[in-house]
Order: C-alpha cells, then structure tokens, then sequence
C-alpha cells in the first residue's frame, strides 16, 4: 500500500521552505521554524499539515500584511523555483490570512498558483468577495501561463475535492460556465482536463446544463473529444440518455443478450472473477454501445449498494454477435469494503440493466 501522502509533508519540505524565506525576510528565525513544525507535524494529516505551516510562517514574517505578503510573493517568483508539497503552504498563507485585503491578496495568485494551484486559496475570497475574485478569475483565463488559466476552471468547480464549499456555484452553475467557456479550446490538456473536471462537477446537480452546453459547443466548433468524455463520464455512467447522444452513442439498443454469467460462483478474498457477456444484435444497422458492470456489494447491515465499473465500448454492426470477457480482482480497498455474501451483478447497457447474475464471497 502507498504511503499516505502527509508523510510527504517532512522535514525536507519545512527546511526548504525556510531556507528560502530566511535569504528574503531580515530577522526571519529559520531554525525556530523549522524546530517548531517538527514539533507538530507528526500528530497532523494532509491538510493540517499544509496550514500548520502557514500559521507558523506568518508568525515569523512581518505583521504588516502585505509586507509578509509581498515576501511569499518573492519565494514563488525567485529561481529554482518551489514546488510540490513545499509550495502548497504559500497558498494556504494566501487563504488563511488574506481574506481582508483582497485587492493585493488576489493578484498575488498569479505568482503563487504557478508553483501549486490556488484552488483551495480562491474559495474564501468567492464566498467574501464575489466581485473582485471573479472579475481576477475572468482577467486569468487569458494569461499566457496555463497554471494561471487552469485557475478560473479550477478554482470554481462546484464539488471541488477538499474544497469549501461555495452554494452560488453549486446552486447555479452559470457564473462557472462563463469562465469555462474561455476555456474549451485551450491549447493546454491540463487546463481542458479541468474544464471537463468543472463540467462533470456541474453533471452531478444539473445534468441537462452540461448536454446542452456540450451540444451547443459541438455545432459551434469543434471540441476535444477526451475532454468531452471526460465531462460525461459520471452521466455515462448513469445511462443519461442525453449524455450518450452527445457522444455519438445509441441511446436505444436492440440487443439480445445470449449469455452472462461470472465464474467461479464462490470467491475468497484475493481471488478474481471473470464476467462473460455474448451479445447479438437485433438491428437493423451498427449499433455504438456503452456496456458497463453492476456489483452490488453487501453492506453493514446486509443491504446492498451498487457500483457502476467501466468494461468497453463497442460498435456491433446488424445482426453481429460478440462475446465480452472481464476479469476483476475482488480485494479490499479504501472505497470500498467486502463482506461475506450474495453480490449480484448487472450487465449495464446504455444505462439499462439488460441481464444479472451472481457471486459469492466468502470471508
């Protein structure tokens, strides 16, 4: 199993981050603050981590805001430049402390979001100063730096991971929309991966927005297929009829399901089963199809829920048979929990369960 990713957040980090302070800032005390975090870290996760750092930079930087400020500007700027988990804090420093001086806190993710996404440090300044936080996001979406673009997408997605939670952008996604729509044909696939990302966020509570808008944008101009798949991967996921239709799928197959059946019947932890599906189509012409699997896993309580898994796409053409082939490997994971018994599986075609049978794990 990986190591959890707030080990990431260690010594190395701390003292390359005051290193690279103490040469800005006069009178900055280096050793108390790397003595200090080595004290707390150990006792923190991910994100405490990341904001302990930030607490304590504050402390050893100049009270006056925007000179403290102006300093973990210059630590973003400055060559080599600072990366990874020893950049995050800089962000955080913004988040945490900046709220009430927006108008020299917000142009100053320009510089941090280069060296780690300031996704997380843009949230308060929405929920506090709609105004001025939107009006920077729309004025990044034509930097010439792709992290800076990737920031208005980003930074505004309706369910971001980790993220504080922004009611305006969930309850109507309009005002994300907008900025993405400067963004669909990014010469970046990072920032298109985060405008699709911002899409699927938007799927979640307005699925007929993103199929309209992703059908608007197909009449308009060519779009990114991958970014569009990727926008639709959780309505694909559903059966959304809207979804498939813009992807170029059949919405309403004719097929007749000839055979499927999971061996062994009986598994243990560790062992695999294999899904085999033969299909023969009973239309007319090709047919494009979604197929995906249902396991229904047993709960706690005995009850079951179910987990949509991806298996192919495929294109029939009329009266062809095809035989599918699945293995997947039944072991415990961080998402997801086996427990002894019954575990159904549907074969899921274009979103509708076409045939079911069965498994059994035994712990």
């Amino acid at each position: 199993m990986a190591e959890p990713l707030k080990f990431m957040v260690d010594r190395e980090v701390v003292e390359d981050i005051a290193v690279r302070v103490a040469a800005l800032a006069q009178g900055f005390d280096a050793a108390a603050f790397t003595a200090d975090l080595m004290a707390e870290l150990p006792d923190l996760e991910l994100k405490p981590r990341i904001e302990a750092i930030a607490r304590r930079l504050r402390l050893g930087l100049p009270a006056d805001w925007r000179e403290a400020l102006a300093v973990v500007v210059e630590v973003a700027r400055v060559e080599p430049p600072i990366g990874g988990f020893a950049a995050w804090p800089l962000c955080t420093f913004v988040e945490v402390f900046g709220v009430d001086d927006p108008d020299v806190s917000l142009p100053a993710m320009e510089h941090l979001t280069k060296r780690a996404s300031c996704e997380f440090a843009i949230r308060p300044f929405l929920r506090d100063h709609w105004d001025a936080a939107y009006a920077q996001l729309m004025a990044f979406t034509e930097h010439a730096d792709e992290s800076v673009r990737r920031l208005p997408s980003e930074g505004t997605r309706p369910r971001l991971p980790w993220g504080m939670g922004i009611p305006r952008l969930k309850e109507d996604p309009t005002a994300g929309l907008a900025l993405i729509e400067r963004l669909r044909h990014d010469p970046s696939e990072t920032v298109r991966r985060s405008v699709a990302n911002h899409l699927n966020d938007i799927a979640k509570d307005h699925p007929e927005v993103v199929v309209k808008t992703l059908h608007r944008w197909n009449r308009e101009a060519a779009t990114d297929p991958k970014m569009v798949s990727h926008a639709l991967r959780t309505l694909v996921k559903n059966g959304d009829t809207g979804a498939l239709g813009v992807l170029g799928f059949t919405t309403e197959p004719e097929i007749e399901v000839e055979q499927f059946e999971v061996a062994p019947a009986a598994v243990e932890m560790g062992d695999r089963i294999e899904l085999t599906a033969a299909l023969r189509s009973t239309a007319a012409e090709t047919q494009r199809l979604v197929i995906d699997f249902v396991i229904h896993h047993v709960n706690k309580s005995g009850a079951t829920s179910p987990k949509v898994f991806k298996w192919t796409t495929l294109d029939l053409a009329a009266g062809e048979t095809a035989t599918l082939r699945k293995r997947r490997l039944i072991q415990q994971a961080t998402t997801r929990t086996y427990r002894s018994g019954r575990h159904a599986v549907d074969l899921q075609i274009a979103g509708a369960i076409t045939a079911s049978t069965a498994f059994i794990v035994d712990l």
